[in-house]
């Protein structure tokens, strides 16, 4: 009789279901909750949702993945469930992320065209442009350094991204608007197209320390070249940097929501140079120290504080390098917070170095860009 209930489970491999039953679970678990939650979101959200052209781009998958993480109940839980699922699925990165191959990353604002933008890059000119002028009227340098685009430096690793054909000639225009106006101006494409090695993180929207020493050392040149700075006693040792190689989780991985998921389910973490620059620049806390002011002032974007560019242009200079950038600072943010402050007043450096982006160019104009426009015009 005992026989009967002496099952043996690996004889009869019913253990092989158990996790197609435990995700069925979660799945269904996932199913309810998003059912629930995806009710309160209105109906104008998912407008154009079920057009082919948005199914076959991909558009609407981003588009359903913000409405969920937007309305789901429980979401720090469900969110990597969802996030693991559409990834492994449909390779699905979110609305501010693009995929293109070798899990190389993209940010969408490289790709998204802007309403006019031709208006709102002309608007940014505008605003460089009577800034250089009346640095100039008080013996003040500006010098304008543009950083391309990574969806163009890195183009061959979109692997069919489209990237808008309208942005191929708006990064030159731009600095030739600026020439033009007498701003002087420098573009970083030649430099960094002209590498052969990878020159921006695979999963970060920023250059990786090959493409900011190049840059930094073109930079450098630059303002050599222009009399602006002295030229250093002797050129940079290569041995004066200590590398090694680490992993790195770029910040496209934060930015999808694919960093928290397990190993085996995301992206391969990245390997790549880290680097000890020795300490020329100085942080701008000391900028006004003892030491005295430093003849460059740097303002701009992360850019300037990703993958050692300004201690990379400090050495390539010989000198101490003011680095004034901001994190999310956008086109304006840092250039309108020094320029205004007391230190900048009381103590101006002779070059002011604006660090922009290329992405910044044709965005739309945010109120404390119109601000400044509004201010430029009460001035004129």
């Amino acid at each position: 009789m005992s026989e009967c209930f002496n099952f043996d489970p690996n004889k009869a491999g019913w253990t092989r279901f158990i996790p197609v039953a435990a995700f069925s679970v979660i799945m269904l678990g996932g199913f309810a909750v998003t059912q629930t939650s995806l009710r309160d979101v209105p109906e104008e959200k998912w407008d154009g949702m079920g057009k082919i052209s948005r199914l076959l781009d991909g558009e609407a998958t981003r588009q359903f993945s913000t409405q969920l993480n937007d309305h789901f109940l429980l979401s720090k839980a469900f969110a990597k469930i969802e996030r693991g699922v559409t990834w492994a699925i449909a390779g699905d990165t979110g609305a501010s992320v693009r995929r293109g191959c070798d899990d190389w990353l993209f940010l969408s604002d490289e790709l998204t065209p802007y309403a006019h933008a031709t208006e709102n890059a002309t608007a940014r000119a505008k605003i460089i442009t009577q800034t250089a002028s009346a640095l100039q009227m008080q013996g003040i340098k500006l010098v304008v350094a543009v950083v391309p685009d990574k969806t163009r430096i890195e183009e061959s690793h979109l692997c069919g991204l489209h990237r808008p054909a309208g942005f191929a000639n708006r990064l030159n225009d731009w600095v030739n608007t600026l020439a033009n106006n007498k701003v002087e101006v420098l573009s970083f494409a030649p430099a960094l197209t002209a590498m052969k090695e990878e020159r921006y993180y695979r999963s970060d929207s920023h250059w990786n320390e090959r493409g900011a020493n190049v840059a930094a050392m073109t930079l450098a040149e630059h303002l050599q070249s222009l009399k602006l700075v002295d030229k250093p006693a002797a050129p940079l040792d290569p041995k004066s940097i200590q590398s090694n190689t680490t992993e790195r989780s770029g910040d496209l991985m934060r930015v999808s929501n694919l960093e928290g998921l397990p190993a085996w389910m995301r992206p391969a973490t990245e390997v790549t140079q880290v680097s000890k620059v020795a300490p020329v620049a100085v942080a701008s806390d000391d900028l006004f120290g003892d030491a005295g002011l430093p003849t460059v002032a740097l303002v701009g974007t992360s850019f300037s504080r990703a993958a050692n560019f300004v201690p990379f242009l400090s050495q390539h200079l010989g000198a101490p390098v003011a680095n004034l950038a901001k994190d999310g600072g956008d086109f304006d943010g840092a250039a309108y917070a020094y320029l205004n402050s007391k230190e900048f007043k009381n103590q101006p450096p002779k070059v002011v170095v604006w660090e922009v982006p290329e992405r910044m160019l044709q965005k739309t104009l945010t109120a404390s860009e119109k601000k400044w426009l509004d201010t430029l015009k009460s001035k004129s």
